[in-house]
């Protein structure tokens, strides 16, 4: 079980191998303030309401911190815990426990044959660094909102598949009704989350123009972390991680979807996280200028300026009846 658990522990890191680990010429251009703005000033009220609502029955992270004595003890805790979330986005420093991550490996199918393809990591970080995250990625939200996609249906609040699913039959729908047709591509990029290029992130986070605060310290919650995997009650050793977000965390989204913003083909397309679905509609009679669509999707996806992670696969689907 020990060979079992570092050899998936190994083969969850090599997935992003070829990827440079995150250049220090990212942050060294960016100018250290000594003064922490009012509106990055963390209250001991939103800390409080924030550990009240933990899950309990959720496992913790590498931290062992139990979720109830967060949950139970939220208001003689929030002072402190306060204290730190404040201390850490003013230094631009986040803990290396909080950089660490628990993987377990949840199979894909029943029972799992391959290490390659067949396990999905899903990572158990620190219940207090994912309440730190969740306000910093609101901070994001707030200023770079309204760059990221109209169809992003992912990430923002009030948004769900529901919405996604219902555009899409609408728009599909709509044209079968008008005696056009509909031809839909669903696109799948390989280990989305594991191959996020750190240094492209940062790069495209500091083109938002987003406030030095908040980049220096994405800058040190992606440097140096750290994963091992668990299987039953059997630990790997520990492997550093040069790329990849990790699943399950409140960040791992929002900068994915900050990866793919610049994603646009010249046809409709929407997008839930890494789920994107690209739609052309069609007169009668018409040829389609799908595989154009396609071949521009992946060209931007591979870019060097843009690039997010392996294309994998797509699935073509041309339809008189959108319900098929």
């Amino acid at each position: 079980m020990q060979d079992l658990a570092d050899g998936i522990n190994v083969f969850f890191q090599q997935v992003a191998a070829d990827l440079s680990p995150l250049s220090t010429d990212t942050i060294a251009s960016l100018p250290q303030s000594d003064i922490l703005p009012d509106e990055f000033i963390i209250d001991q009220a939103s800390v409080e309401r924030k550990l009240s609502r933990i899950n309990i029955f959720k496992s913790p992270g590498p931290d062992k911190l139990p979720n109830w004595i967060l949950r139970d003890f939220c208001a003689q805790l929030a002072r402190p815990v306060c204290a730190i979330f404040n201390a850490s986005v003013h230094q631009g420093v986040v803990p290396g426990r909080w950089k660490e991550a628990t993987i377990i490996p949840v199979p894909k199918t029943n029972p799992p044959r391959t290490i390659q393809s067949d396990l999905r990591p899903i990572s158990l970080t620190a219940t207090l660094g994912k309440i730190l995250e969740s306000f910093i990625g609101e901070w994001i939200l707030e200023r770079i909102g309204e760059t990221l996609d109209d169809r992003q249906y992912g990430v923002f609040k009030q948004r769900s598949t529901t919405h996604a699913l219902v555009d899409m039959l609408h728009h599909w729908h709509s044209a079968v009704d008008s005696g056009q047709s509909a031809r839909i591509v669903f696109i799948d990029f390989a280990k989305a989350f594991d191959r996020v290029d750190h240094n492209v992130l940062m790069t495209k986070m500091m083109a938002l123009n987003l406030p030095e605060i908040i980049t220096r310290w994405m800058y040190s919650y992606l440097l140096n972390r750290h994963q091992r995997v668990k299987i039953g009650n059997v630990l790997s050793d520990w492997l550093s991680q040069t790329a990849g977000m990790p699943q399950g965390s409140y960040l791992g989204p929002l900068t994915f979807a900050i990866l793919i913003a610049s994603l646009r083909p010249s046809c409709q397309i929407h997008k839930f996280i890494d789920d994107t679905t690209m739609t052309e509609i069609l007169n009668k009679g018409s040829i389609s200028c799908m595989q154009a669509f396609v071949d521009e999707l992946v060209s931007q996806s591979t870019h060097t300026e843009c690039h997010v992670c392996t294309f994998r696969s797509c699935l073509p689907v041309a339809t008189q009846n959108p319900s098929v």
